[in-house]
């Protein structure tokens, strides 16, 4: 039995991977999620205690301080499993959060940065994406927003997303381009950063052509009505849109240095990078994106995800390292 825990009220990027791998893992062996706050076959405490005390093969895997604690609180109990931790943020780890990775089996890392900057042992397993959701098809549009192109920018909405670059950024572009619109997709966590925001772009009157999109379970709907995904990050463990955006064929434009960014996306052939805060380098790669200058094939972008970063390459190498560790 694979258990994955999950103990968190908010959608984030972690939330989608878990969910993303179990339904793809159960058609090798029994997966469940044991939490709250996602959409996965579940198992209860009561099944979750009868595998780890009654000596069948279980491993748990977590992927926050709190869900380790759970697991390493039920071995100090007698609970035989093996432990399995994966690290998703890309930022220098507490003292107290390495001593919990010590006490994993096995610390799983997303890209090359976090895998050699990590003060354990660990083995790179990067995410991936289901390729039959998100896929390509016909162009759609978004109730209540009238421009019939658009560009999104999906995450939480504090500095560390980015955001205040892309609207500084595209904003002139927009300006000039009334057939154009931006979307900002995802829950306000910093209500001051937000106003700094809507600010800039009532600054460039471009205010009816930037839309602020609550936190949503449905991102597939917005990636389809589409046609650029900026991925303005500061700091990403891995940058899950990135993987979402190129399985959809659509032109994404993402920070060089961050996350898996520079691992997926061949600048000017599959995509493009631009450097971490640099609105005026962001602003020349989307004027030749909104021009129509330059457009990547939908085909080329696919592929990259579809033989490089599937949610299938991901199952199949966490269950070889559940097997072996």
């Amino acid at each position: 039995m694979i258990i994955h825990i999950h103990f968190h009220s908010h959608r984030t990027g972690v939330t989608r991977s878990v969910e993303t791998i179990i339904p793809v893992m159960n058609r090798y062996a029994e997966a469940r999620v044991f939490g709250y706050g996602i959409d996965c076959p579940k198992i209860s405490l009561g099944s979750l205690l009868i595998n780890v005390y009654s000596g069948k093969e279980t491993i748990i895997h977590a992927h926050r301080n709190n869900e380790i604690l759970f697991a390493l609180l039920l071995r100090l109990l007698g609970a035989r499993f093996r432990l399995f931790f994966t690290r998703h943020s890309d930022t220098l780890p507490s003292g107290f959060t390495i001593w919990l990775m010590k006490k994993a089996d096995q610390v799983i890392s997303l890209n090359p940065g976090m895998a050699e900057s990590l003060p354990v042992s660990n083995i790179m397993i990067p995410h991936g994406v289901d390729t039959d959701i998100f896929t390509t098809g016909e162009k759609t549009g978004v109730q209540g927003i009238n421009q019939k192109s658009l560009v999104s920018v999906a995450g939480r909405i504090r500095p560390s997303k980015g955001q205040l670059v892309a609207v500084k950024a595209i904003a002139p572009l927009l300006s000039v381009n009334r057939n154009w619109g931006l979307m900002l997709i995802g829950k306000v966590d910093d209500n001051g950063y937000a106003a700094e925001i809507r600010e800039a772009a009532k600054k460039s009157k471009v205010e009816d052509q930037v839309h602020f999109i609550p936190e949503t379970s449905n991102i597939v709907e917005y990636y389809k009505a589409s046609s650029v995904v900026i991925i303005p990050s500061v700091s990403e463990g891995f940058s899950l849109v990135c993987l979402e955006a190129m399985a959809c064929g659509l032109i994404t434009v993402a920070t060089e240095t961050v996350g898996i960014h520079k691992s997926v996306i061949e600048h000017g052939r599959n995509g493009f990078l631009f450097p971490v805060n640099d609105a005026d380098a962001l602003k020349h790669i989307l004027d030749d994106v909104i021009s129509g200058r330059t457009k990547p094939d939908p085909v080329e972008i696919r592929k990259t995800i579809v033989e490089k970063w599937s949610v299938d390459n991901n199952v199949r190498e966490l269950l070889k390292e559940y097997n072996t560790s």
